[in-house]
């Protein structure tokens, strides 16, 4: 059965206000409205009469996106860069300065909104701002780094190993699209990053002759719009849309609503156009494209204001009493690969005894079932401190993907108040949907997109089929020096957890740095448990959502001789482990993986670690046969066939390998269902509200 918010069965069921209604509606409608601006400045929103064309011409395109051999073509045109910026350096600082200002001038006069292909105009311009690099920075651009850049200018996923500079390669293609002159946004994987990034590249844009400016959930309401005014904009994705959204509602109802959005659009954003921030969209510059753009796809931002409900929140302890006195099989099953709870014939049935006395609101039997499944899907598969954390007497929610704290986010409107009321938390007032829009739908109507990331093989089709983008595999700098040990199996986890313990201990005392990866905050929990009753003077350091405020301190010091390090999901991360000296002659950093992800990307993020930039490095899977993703993902027949042949010693590694390939596949596979089915829906949706 497919939950649905709280506050949409109790308006189902009593007459109330729900998020289908009219300010529903009214904040969808109003959604439309910057996209018509952005239209004219160079992007596009697709025509819901062309549905049919979009999903078999998506298929199409993605088929022949995997023809093209794009790497071969930009490496001949980086190597025209590399040659046309040679001619620059005897230029004195006067000659450079007008230089950088003639091929500025070039490419906004060359610019072609519909073409994408780097012409020679480009070529001249990234050889001028590779110049600018070595003035300022005091070393020059290599090959990968300008194939990367290209490849982003054209709109394909540069496909670039952790630590080949993706920062400056982001910098060189945000530069040259600025010298186009329209608006540039760098969407990064949190705020740190957004902050940092920009920073970083100030002295290099002024050099360039352009602007930038980040705009986080630090960045006052009156001082969003000058930010945005900027040629270059560094934020996340989230900050990027809920400005979408709220200039959406500013203009909700307005008359002349296009006018204001173009007057907006072409006054710099500065919020003199009927309250609206945003200037247009024309380049998006996305770094951890896969993390954006798929992982966090579905996820709907919403704008919502408060509007407290006595009922909701007594639905929400009554629910919760309910639920409390069921009995797993008799009265629900639990499904963990699906996330889902279901109420059996018994359950409907013992439900229906328990809500005899509960008053009228509780007689109708669906509405009575629907909340205590509700109840039971909060308390039985949301898991404290893999799920979410309680912090100061709070939910807070965690992004299983990154191991980070989500602050901004909340559960939908009525599963909030349901845990917060099984976890006998003050329950918080819930809240009136005004603007709701997900991050996948938002960038698929975007036109000129392009991003890099370590891992896009694995989201190939999906990048096609739902974003038209490529993927250019641009090769490392330097040979890669990374040494895979291959698989540890064990029958337990507990097991597992054991001979980790010793093997990081015995690393550390050869001087080795180690890095350990695992899901979640339980996990970790679990694992420096296992290090205080194993190795009680090993010294370790826990990288997690509870203490990500550390995160760089951690980080600075995961790589020194000696050190372990314990750490949740490193996507998204941003931040470089540097090895001591000492540590590159012990065979660089050491990574294991604790605990294998749903999606193998993950798992190779995770591996991006160690052996960066020609450094040596060493991994090795640990894995166990009662592991998370063995017993959600694989079937039982296969976990059987598995334990059977590990009892006889018959290939641990192979059965390994094979085993969790299957697993993984399926996990990828069931999301990627649940990621279309959303985009399908939302589609819907707009159609029914033009």
């Amino acid at each position: 059965m497919q939950r649905r918010a709280l506050s949409e069965i109790l308006g189902k069921y009593s007459g109330l206000p729900t998020a289908g209604d009219s300010d529903w509606q009214q904040g969808q409608q109003a959604c439309a409205v910057p996209n018509a601006a952005l239209q004219v400045l160079g992007t596009h929103q697709p025509e819901y009469k062309r549905l049919w064309l979009d999903r078999h011409g998506a298929t199409l395109q993605t088929k022949l996106l995997g023809l093209q051999r794009p790497l071969a073509r930009l490496g001949k045109l980086a190597d025209q860069v590399i040659a046309a910026r040679a001619g620059l350096e005897d230029l004195d600082e006067a000659g450079l300065e007008a230089k950088l200002a003639e091929l500025r001038a070039l490419s906004k006069f060359e610019r072609n909104a519909q073409s994408a292909r780097i012409s020679a105009a480009d070529v001249q311009a990234m050889a001028g701002i590779n110049e600018a690099v070595r003035r300022v920075l005091g070393f020059r651009p290599h090959r990968e780094q300008i194939i990367g850049a290209f490849a982003i200018l054209e709109g394909s996923i540069a496909e670039m190993a952790t630590g080949e500079g993706k920062t400056l390669t982001a910098n060189l293609s945000a530069i040259a699209a600025a010298w186009r002159g329209m608006p540039v946004h760098v969407i990064t994987a949190n705020e740190y990053l957004a902050s940092r990034d920009c920073e970083l590249g100030q002295d290099l844009f002024a050099f360039c002759g352009v602007t930038a400016a980040s705009v986080t959930g630090d960045t006052p309401p009156d001082a969003r719009g000058a930010g945005y005014s900027h040629e270059i904009v560094y934020c996340t994705a989230r900050d990027m849309l809920a400005d979408h959204l709220r200039d959406s509602l500013a203009l909700a109802g307005k008359a002349g609503r296009l006018k204001h959005a173009l007057a907006s659009a072409r006054n710099g954003g500065k919020g003199e156009a009927g309250g609206i921030v945003m200037r247009g969209v024309y380049q998006v510059i996305v770094d951890e494209a896969d993390s954006v753009l798929i992982d966090e796809a579905v996820t709907p931002l919403i704008i919502s204001a408060p509007k407290p409900d006595d009922l909701l929140a007594a639905a929400a302890v009554k629910a919760v009493e309910l639920a409390r006195d069921l009995t797993e099989t008799e009265h629900y099953t639990v499904n963990q690969e699906l996330r889902s709870v279901e109420l059996t014939r018994a359950g409907r049935q013992r439900v229906a005894e328990m809500v005899l006395d509960a008053g009228p609101f509780w007689q109708r039997r669906d509405r009575a079932e629907e909340l205590v499944n509700t109840a039971l899907y909060a308390m039985y598969m949301m898991v404290r401190d893999k799920h979410y954390i309680i912090q100061e007497d709070k939910v807070v929610l965690v992004d299983e993907l990154t191991g980070r704290l989500a602050r901004e986010r909340t559960l939908s409107l009525g599963m909030q108040q349901v845990l917060e009321a099984a976890l006998d938390l003050e329950i918080s007032p819930p809240s009136e949907v005004r603007a709701r829009l997900s991050f996948q739908r938002y960038f698929q109507r975007l036109s000129r997109i392009g991003g890099m990331t370590g891992t896009a093989q694995e989201a190939k089709a999906e990048l096609g089929k739902v974003y038209g983008l490529g993927i250019v595999p641009v090769p490392t700098h330097q040979r890669s020096r990374r040494q895979n040990l291959g698989y540890r199996v064990f029958a337990t986890n507990e097991e597992k957890l054991h001979a980790i313990v010793q093997d990081a201990c015995g690393l550390s005392a050869k001087g080795c740095a180690v890095l350990i990866g695992v899901k979640s905050v339980l996990t970790s929990d679990d694992l420096a448990d296992a290090f205080a009753f194993g190795a009680p003077d090993q010294p370790i350091e826990i990288l997690n959502a509870i203490n990500d405020a550390e995160e760089s301190a951690i980080v600075a010091r995961a790589g020194q001789a000696g050190a372990v390090t314990v750490a949740t999901n490193m996507a998204g991360r941003g931040t470089d482990i540097k090895i001591a000296p000492d540590v590159r002659e012990n065979g660089g950093l050491h990574v294991i993986i604790a605990e294998t992800n749903d999606f193998s990307r993950i798992d190779r993020q995770l591996i991006g670690r160690c052996a960066r930039q020609g450094d040596p490095g060493i991994f090795m899977r640990y894995v166990a046969l009662d592991e998370d993703v063995v017993m959600r993902f694989l079937p039982p027949v296969l976990r059987r066939l598995w334990a059977a042949s590990f009892r006889a010693g018959l290939a641990p590694q192979m059965m390994a390998r094979f085993m969790l390939y299957l697993a993984q596949q399926r996990a990828e596979h069931l999301a990627y269902k649940q990621r279309k089915a959303s985009l399908e829906n939302e589609i819907e949706t707009e159609k029914s509200m033009i």
